[in-house]
């Protein structure tokens, strides 16, 4: 994820469009949680720095209904189109990888962070295990952090600014940082500072392991996967 610079991201065919409802009307059956999560951005002098941010999702099964929803705050800060598709489509591979169906789900980001815009993809593995995670009512062990995104056959994969992100969770106390196994040839010079656990990880299945301490059995492929892309609301 990156603040003030735009990752490209290549929008999958196949999808259908709808407008997506926010969590108004049945406000008290959503779960919610606050997510930290790993970006990079610009400083005063314009070099790159890492930052540590806050998501709020909220997550709510419906039956009956037909295809992921996912619906993006307007405000305070925003997401990018480039972001939302990202989100979206890495739900859809972990919840395939995971062996699991989510065409019951709802989920609901806002990022509270005023006159900010999130791009880029890396923070769709962290948003995407958060998901799993709360379709099966584990939660995120405190103070553990992800960055990267999800392939689309359920890998995580690399993302930039590795050392920087580092450095940023190492200053704000976070004791764990789980990154890609796989990653760009500009990020591979980094140390782990002092008294930090910095986890590889290669798919979404460990990724969900190491964020929330249990297991999902991950029967591999699930037939029939379809979501809602939604404008922001």
């Amino acid at each position: 994820m990156i603040i003030g610079s735009i990752l490209a991201w290549a929008i999958p065919g196949g999808w259908a469009f709808s407008f997506a409802k926010p969590p108004v009307a049945e406000q008290r059956y959503w779960q919610k949680q606050s997510v930290t999560f790993l970006g990079t951005t610009l400083d005063l002098d314009g070099e790159p720095i890492g930052i540590v941010a806050e998501l709020d999702i909220s997550f709510r099964k419906q039956e009956g209904q037909e295809a992921l929803n996912v619906a993006f705050s307007s405000g305070p800060g925003k997401f990018s189109p480039l972001t939302q598709v990202a989100i979206q489509s890495g739900i859809v591979s972990a919840a395939r990888m995971a062996g699991l169906d989510p065409k019951t789900w709802n989920v609901f980001l806002k990022f509270p962070n005023p006159g900010v815009t999130i791009y880029g993809d890396s923070l769709t593995a962290m948003v995407s295990v958060v998901a799993l995670a709360m379709a099966n009512d584990n939660a995120i062990i405190l103070n553990h952090v992800m960055t990267g995104k999800v392939t689309h056959d359920g890998h995580i994969g690399a993302v930039g600014g590795i050392p920087l992100k580092i450095q940023a969770a190492f200053e704000e106390h976070i004791p764990r940082v789980i990154i890609p196994e796989d990653q760009f040839p500009e990020d591979d010079d980094w140390q782990t500072p002092f008294l930090m656990q910095v986890s590889p990880v290669n798919t979404v299945l460990q990724a969900y392991q190491m964020l929330t301490g249990a297991t999902l059995s991950g029967t591999g492929n699930t037939s029939g996967l379809m979501a809602q892309n939604s404008n922001e609301k």
